[in-house]
């Protein structure tokens, strides 16, 4: 449709057919796509959202009723249903049968479960994961090893003893190692790259989970573990830097190997 056919100018003095002629190419560059409209149960949904934000609902706070809440709102009870599964799935909420609905702790590793599922079924969405990990976590402890304090030494210490003695139990191994990479940002004292790291992470749960069943795996992320320490002990931000960096090019291959990077791919990884 050519808008400008339907712009007249007929009757306008010289001066003002000048001004509004680079109007009529404006409009006909416009686009006419039709206005959504949202849900009613969308627009429920970003009032919650909004009150979660603002501090009005706090974490473990019970809304009202679902009847009550619908009054409140002004809208139908299935309008407020819908939103409040949508805000479950998010981990937003918590719904408990025969309590009623909760809002949830807003905790980090909690809100990122759903994103852990679209990771554990995309293996480029994986594949990026640890791409990021490389970018983040070395340049992260070369921080901590300037910042790292003799409290922190010593944890770090004591963890990687805790994982000598649990290298035949994976499962228990696992939140030492948690625990380590936890210690290390904490160090970095840098609230930004502490968010991002270990969201990253917490998002890798389902990487570990394979690799820790790789014969020797354990033993070697040990080692490379007292590499950590050693530059971390030393306060050497460069040393610290390659050795973390070693260490997770170690499990991005332990990973690869495995063939579940294939079998995330093909849809038969047990996820």
């Amino acid at each position: 449709m050519d808008v400008r056919r339907n712009v007249s100018f007929t009757g306008l003095t010289t001066e003002w057919y000048c001004l509004l002629l680079p109007f009529a190419f404006i409009v006909d560059a416009m686009s006419f796509d039709p206005i959504v409209q949202v849900s009613v149960s969308e627009q429920v949904a970003q009032r919650l959202l909004t009150m979660i934000r603002s501090g009005l609902l706090k974490p473990g706070q019970q809304l009202p009723p679902e009847r009550d809440l619908a009054s409140m709102l002004g809208v139908g009870r299935p309008a407020v249903r819908e939103a409040i599964r949508g805000l479950a799935l998010l981990g937003l909420l918590r719904i408990r049968q025969g309590e009623g609905t909760f809002v949830g702790s807003l905790e980090m590793r909690e809100l990122l479960e759903p994103l852990e599922m679209v990771i554990e079924l995309n293996a480029g969405t994986l594949e990026a994961l640890f791409d990021a990990r490389l970018v983040i976590e070395p340049g992260v402890a070369a921080l901590a090893a300037m910042h790292i304090g003799d409290t922190e030494i010593a944890r770090l210490h004591a963890l990687v003893d805790d994982e000598q003695a649990l290298l035949g139990n994976p499962e228990t191994f696992a939140a030492a190692d948690m625990a380590f990479h936890e210690t290390i940002v904490d160090a970095c004292e840098n609230p930004f790259l502490q968010s991002i790291s270990n969201s990253l992470y917490v998002l890798g749960k389902k990487s570990r989970r394979v690799t820790s069943q790789v014969e020797g795996v354990l033993a070697r992320s040990l080692q490379d573990h007292r590499h950590i320490l050693d530059a971390l002990e030393a306060r050497d931000p460069e040393q610290a830097s390659q050795a973390m960096r070693r260490h997770l090019c170690r499990v991005r291959d332990a990973y690869a190997a495995s063939g579940s990077l294939t079998k995330v791919a093909e849809g038969t990884a047990d996820v």
